[in-house]
């Protein structure tokens, strides 16, 4: 076996439970895929280097059951390799970064904003059955200036995540637009803010979500695990706030750090950061039964209102 196709989440679950156990088997692999949802720069560093050797090529995918295939990606061989990116569009893919109002951001502007593919192509998905409006309205109507035409280039497709596009003409994926935190004005990927957690030593896992402001709208709340042979500590903690700051700027520094013993996660894997975005602000969480650990709910959500009571 030469082929190692994997998500994000299966690879921080393997580096959280044994950082160095990948290099005690004799695996080989040449080819490395990622896909599903955006990768952290320090797990993608890991995987590289732990899981591959430092001798497979990694290929980070963009792309959406809507979309019928990747659309942005690098080619083995072709593309450089760049830690936490999916890469250039396709060929015959034409994206954009365009902000809420439809302006274009340049390459290299170090600003978010949403994925856009301005043309259509073979793959794309033709409608919603059964309910044609929904369609338009959730892929189209966002950047469409008049719903009467019948010309393409004035039906962007809205992919409803937001990116950036670095000056090599690489985008990086930050997350759904609903995961973009708007803090002061300034808009923050949830997934940028976790990539700067995890770059701290001792953090095995990241979650952020948004937390209500009076004075700034939302802002940021970080959740972490460490990985084994840590204890939380306040040095810890403030090795997060300061990664944050010197990575994003001092606008994203979080409200909260938490240290807690896992993250809530559903059998796949998955962190759910809906149930701790609603334990940050006082919100029902809804049924946590069918979590993999239901019971760390009640755990972080007695630390947090002791947080709150301090």
């Amino acid at each position: 076996m030469n082929i190692f196709h994997t998500s994000p989440t299966a690879i921080r679950m393997l580096r959280k439970a044994d950082p160095e156990g990948p290099r005690h088997y004799n695996c080989r692999f040449k080819h490395m895929t990622t896909v599903g949802e955006p990768i952290e720069p320090e797990v993608w560093r890991w995987y590289y280097h732990v899981v591959g050797k430092g001798k497979a090529v990694i290929v980070d995918t963009w792309w959406q059951t809507e979309t019928g295939g990747f659309l942005c990606t690098t080619i083995p061989a072709i593309d450089p390799m760049k830690p936490g990116s999916a890469g250039p569009a396709m060929p015959g893919i034409y994206a954009v970064i365009l902000d809420e109002e439809g302006n274009e951001i340049p390459p290299g502007a170090g600003k978010a904003g949403n994925l856009v593919i301005r043309n259509p192509w073979p793959g794309i998905t033709q409608g919603i059955w059964g309910d044609p409006e929904r369609f338009i309205q959730t892929y189209y109507a966002k950047y469409n200036k008049d719903p009467n035409s019948k010309d393409w280039r004035d039906w962007p497709y809205f992919a409803g995540d937001a990116a950036t596009l670095a000056a090599d003409g690489y985008f990086r994926i930050l997350g759904r637009v609903d995961d973009v935190i708007n803090v002061a004005g300034h808009r923050l990927g949830t997934k940028e803010l976790e990539s700067a957690v995890l770059t701290v030593d001792e953090v095995a896992e990241a979650a952020v979500v948004p937390r209500a402001d009076e004075l700034k709208g939302r802002v940021p709340d970080v959740y972490v695990s460490l990985k084994p042979g840590y204890e939380p500590s306040e040095e810890i903690m403030q090795k997060v706030v300061k990664a944050v700051e010197e990575i994003i700027g001092k606008i994203a520094r979080p409200k909260h750090v938490y240290i807690v013993p896992d993250l809530p996660k559903t059998r796949s894997g998955k962190i759910m950061r809906r149930v701790l975005a609603s334990i940050s602000n006082q919100a029902d969480v809804g049924d946590v039964t069918t979590l993999a650990n239901p019971e760390v709910v009640e755990t972080i959500q007695e630390m947090v209102q002791e947080d709150g009571h301090a």
